[in-house]
């Protein structure tokens, strides 16, 4: 390796720690701040769902959107839905990236 040992093992460190570089600008600082949480609010976020009353008005806007039968407005808080919906979904995944990180064993996130 040519290198010392320390130098190496802090390339090697760098090298495995979760990296947000590609992450758009706009979700950096969010995902930043799961960085500072314990391992118990990591689970709570990698755990969080939407409440159920919007699950059900995403499912109808959906359905509605697959028949061609959407307004406009309906349209806007479709797309509004959806975007914290993958919002969400980038926050459990970066939890559940930091908690392997950790050394725990964590299932895939769509079977939590």
């Amino acid at each position: 390796m040519n290198q010392p040992v320390e130098e190496a093992l802090v390339n090697m460190v760098r090298a495995v720690t979760p990296s947000l570089e590609k992450v758009p600008a706009e979700y950096r600082a969010e995902l930043e701040a799961l960085e500072e949480l314990g391992d118990e609010e990591l689970w709570q976020v990698l755990r969080s769902r939407p409440a159920q009353a919007q699950q059900r008005r995403v499912d109808r806007l959906l359905d509605r959107n697959q028949r061609g039968e959407l307004t406009d407005r309906e349209r806007r808080a479709l797309g509004a839905l959806r975007a914290d919906g993958d919002r969400r979904m980038l926050r459990r995944s970066y939890a559940a990236l930091l908690l392997k990180f950790r050394g725990h064993r964590v299932p895939n996130v769509e079977d939590i």
